[in-house]
């Protein structure tokens, strides 16, 4: 009887997921009918008691390529130091006391590609929405205002949104963004480590878009 039930079990998982599969695949294709996408893009740190602590405004442009978009990305952040990255000491100069309500600032450069999907659609009624989900290789620069120091360095941003096309020149929808890089500061004495003056710096944003096609 167990080996019954279990066998079921296993083909009805089956049939679901070879239903769901059908959906994925008889799909018709996302087809704009233009290439370029400018987007503007505010986001904050996704919890009601400290939305306020990170801040950050993304413009954004893409151009299509067969199945995928090319993106580039230029994010401005400001926000709790906390909020984005632990303190290194030697690094900064700084206890975490003396950082623990300084605002500091931190732009990104970014290209990399996206891909739009419908995989929202297998879940929600709605035949108008669709995601894109990208990924940039970045340049980053991040100042600490306490101390002076500016820190550099590459870094990675992941950007996913779930949008809702108004028409076929707008859509609106919501995103989610994370920022993760290593910058260090020029060195204090030529034998200072790397370790000694870098920072990692990694947070996650959740806010809106409205993007223009052209």
């Amino acid at each position: 009887m167990k080996r019954l039930f279990l066998a079921l079990i296993i083909l009805s998982s089956q049939s679901v997921f070879g239903y769901q599969q059908d959906i994925l695949n008889n799909m018709n294709p996302i087809e704009f009918k233009h290439e370029n996408r400018f987007s503007l893009m505010y986001g904050v740190t996704p919890s009601l008691r400290s939305a306020t602590e990170v801040g950050n405004f993304t413009i954004s442009f893409s151009k299509k390529s067969e199945n995928f978009w090319w993106d580039a990305n230029l994010l401005i952040a400001n926000g709790l130091f906390s909020r984005f990255g632990k303190n290194n000491p030697a690094a900064t100069g700084l206890t975490d006391t003396q950082l623990a309500d300084q605002r500091n600032g931190h732009t990104t450069v970014g290209i990399g590609v996206g891909r739009e999907t419908r995989y929202a659609q297998t879940l929600l009624p709605f035949s108008d929405i669709y995601e894109m989900i990208s990924a940039n290789i970045t340049y980053n620069i991040y100042k600490e205002n306490l101390s002076g120091k500016s820190f550099s360095g590459p870094g990675i941003l992941a950007k996913m949104t779930m949008y809702k096309m108004i028409n076929e020149y707008f859509s609106v929808g919501t995103h989610f963004n994370y920022n993760l890089s290593v910058v260090k500061r020029a060195q204090d004495f030529d034998t200072e480590t790397s370790s000694a003056r870098s920072l990692t710096l990694g947070y996650l944003t959740v806010g809106f878009d409205v993007s223009l096609f052209l």
